[in-house]
């Protein structure tokens, strides 16, 4: 406990090294927090905005953002607003945004013009405040191919990048646990806001124009198809593997790290080199325990969502869906109400009975069928024993020729035989029914419960006139048998 508490006080005490303002974090608990925020958000755009920000040109842009909320600045204690034009408070906002040190004057040589400069963790801390009220989950950026793409190019040409590879990978290792998380929590959010809905058009708005939209589509459905964690995790483990019991290019990548001034020794550069190795390869082992729990919420979410239609469909609570509750009580239309019904309606509720003459006047609702006990059947049906038999020959052919879970693991026992493992060029394929079993183990190979692996490998084989990609077939664990 001692060292975590002597971390935290030299964090805290850099962190203040950096934002020297005492004052830095007191417009966010004032009463004109609302305004002081829209002003910091102007400043953020013009920041992205802009190359050099003009101290007027923010002034204006203050103005057009805040015109209709400026004359509700309040003076904060020990300070006093006497500006009553719209520019003289857009130029006090500038002032107080100064004085706090959000943003600093920067003075330009050679101009009279006076230019307005953001400090580098103003930008980060608007940054942050500007993406949570922007309420929009991470964007997920094809991350898993990314990392692939990274360490497959820089594996192949073993240039001067393999250590700016191992970087870009272990950066974008990052930012998909982070995504993924992100995505588990924000999955919890809505399913917390949807609880809040009480009408059938907000739990579908919720639902179809925000969960669909912004997580659906741009992250989970993603993951769960074209990038995939599945499909490229083994190749992306191969490559790591291979890097980290090969000492000479361990040792290229810490002289590239060193030489290029991202670690000041040799043997630093080499712990962080295989740290960042196990660290990504740990990440893609354990992430189906992730991927699980984040399709668990997936279904909760939607399985919550309809009975959520479902409940406000059937109970209203306000006066409208009592009075249809009454009425769904009453008796059928066809039915006469008893008077004392009748009464107690006509006068508490000003309900009663309207009849009328039409077309259906003289309907007559169809008599149900009444169902009795059937009659046994005749133990002689007329049948043949050679027509029964010639079925249940069919039958059992189907159910041969269906390519059961067995089928397909005798199938890949098959093409194994008594190797550790084959390639594609190696495969014997001669009917379409071999392919499909094929494909078939091919989609297996990543369920757990699956004895043998499959690696892809770049480009595709033709035999017998079927073109498959070009992989190899390996047990898993060195075993002896598949099955």
């Amino acid at each position: 406990m001692a060292k975590v508490s002597k971390f935290s006080e030299e964090i805290e005490m850099q962190l203040f090294s950096i934002i020297r303002n005492p004052s830095f974090f007191s417009l966010l608990a004032s009463p004109n927090k609302d305004i002081y925020v829209e002003a910091l958000f102007v400043v953020y755009r013009c920041y992205k905005q802009e190359f050099m920000i003009r101290k007027e040109e923010l002034v204006n842009m203050l103005v057009a953002a805040l015109e209709n909320r400026m004359f509700e600045l309040a003076a904060d204690e020990g300070e006093e607003i006497e500006e009553y034009s719209l520019s003289g408070r857009a130029h006090w906002l500038v002032r107080k945004l100064m004085a706090t040190g959000w943003i600093e004057l920067d003075p330009l040589m050679h101009s009279i013009e006076e230019y307005i400069a953001v400090p580098d963790y103003s930008v980060r801390i608007l940054q942050v405040l500007y993406e949570i009220a922007e309420d929009k989950p991470k964007e997920y950026n094809s991350l898993v191919y990314a990392t692939y793409s990274n360490l497959s190019k820089a594996n192949e040409e073993r240039d001067d990048y393999l250590g700016d590879a191992l970087l870009a990978a272990y950066s974008l290792t990052d930012r998909l646990v982070d995504s993924l998380k992100s995505l588990l929590n924000n999955m919890r959010n809505y399913y917390l806001t949807l609880q809040e809905q009480e009408e059938v058009r907000q739990v579908l708005h919720e639902h179809f124009d925000r969960y669909q939209v912004l997580v659906s589509d741009k992250i989970y459905h993603p993951l769960k198809t074209f990038d995939s964690v599945p499909r490229f995790r083994t190749r992306i483990l191969t490559i790591l593997r291979e890097w980290l019991l090969d000492g000479e290019l361990l040792a290229l990548m810490t002289g590239q790290l060193v030489r290029k001034g991202r670690y000041s020794d040799e043997q630093t550069a080499r712990d962080e080199v295989i740290r960042m190795i196990t660290y990504i390869m740990d990440q893609y082992e354990k992430m189906d325990g992730l991927l699980r729990e984040i399709d668990r919420k997936n279904a909760s979410y939607t399985r919550a969502s309809v009975e959520r239609t479902q409940y406000l469909l059937n109970i209203n609570r306000d006066t409208k869906g009592k009075l249809i509750e009454i009425i769904k009580a009453l008796p059928k239309l066809t039915c006469v109400l008893p008077e004392k019904i009748a009464q107690d309606l006509h006068g508490m509720t000003n309900l009663f009975e309207q009849s009328w003459l039409d077309e259906n006047s003289q309907y007559r609702e169809q008599k149900k069928r009444l169902f009795t006990e059937p009659a046994p059947l005749s133990s002689d049906s007329g049948v043949s024993a050679e027509e029964l038999e010639a079925e249940f020959a069919q039958f059992r052919q189907r159910i041969n020729d269906s390519l059961s879970h067995a089928k397909v693991l005798a199938f890949i026992k098959k093409i194994l035989g008594d190797q550790t493992e084959v390639t594609s060029q190696e495969l014997e394929i001669s009917v379409t029914d071999d392919l499909l079993k094929l494909m078939l183990g091919v989609l297996k190979a990543d369920e757990p419960d699956v004895p043998y692996r499959v690696e892809f490998q770049e480009g595709y084989v033709t035999i017998n006139g079927f073109r498959i990609p070009d992989l190899i077939i390996g047990r898993k664990g060195g075993g002896a048998d598949v099955v």
